[in-house]
């Protein structure tokens, strides 16, 4: 009896023992597919959506134990749930990781309350200081400054090409945000653009 007792004593803990170890797992190899990602390409917007996928590819080889201990579905399931265990998992392997993952989703909800804009019009006058910006005459006859800061959508060559723009009509799709303006040592709106197209 004793030897029966102490035999499913050491399978119970034989599995609790697997199943802590194969999300150990789970975790570093995210996190190191993860690294390297980032490494081979830091300023990708798809960071988030890379994660997922490093998430997918360490967990498929325990698709089974996680149905089994968790009731999880690794290709079919989306759900905040399992993405709040998997963080979890990540959190003890990995914390700057899991907090860069949480940093993501915060700039993303920001993003997101950004609105765009779009405006027509012919540019004025370019202005080159810490940015180039844009002087715009729109359509509604209020010049507008906007501001180039990062990548741009266009159907031109723009590090080349935007200096030709001057008296030119063009369509810009923007957005507005707030920044703190040593000069003036307060609070003021820019308008970024992140499109710009020629008629």
């Amino acid at each position: 009896m004793m030897k029966n007792l102490l035999a499913v004593t050491l399978i119970f803990t034989s599995n609790f023992l697997f199943s802590q170890d194969y999300t150990k797992k789970i975790a570093k190899v995210t996190c190191e597919c993860f690294t390297k990602a980032k490494a081979e390409n830091p300023n990708s917007k798809n960071l988030e959506a890379q994660l997922g996928l490093c998430m997918i590819k360490a967990a498929e080889p325990y698709s089974k134990d996680l149905k089994k201990d968790y009731n999880i579905d690794i290709l079919n399931d989306e759900s905040s749930e399992t993405g709040k265990l998997m963080g979890t998992w990540l959190l003890k392997e990995c914390p700057d990781i899991f907090m860069e993952f949480v940093n993501m989703e915060e700039d993303k909800k920001t993003d997101e309350s950004k609105p765009e804009l779009l405006i027509n019009g012919t540019i004025t006058k370019i202005e080159k200081e810490n940015f180039v910006i844009f002087h715009m005459i729109g359509d509604n006859k209020n010049l507008t400054k906007f501001y180039w800061v990062s990548n741009i959508v266009s159907n031109l060559d723009l590090p080349k090409e935007y200096n030709s723009l001057i008296n030119k009509k063009v369509s810009i799709s923007y957005y507005t945000t707030e920044i703190f303006d040593s000069k003036i040592n307060d609070y003021r709106n820019l308008n970024i653009i992140s499109s710009l197209k020629t008629d």
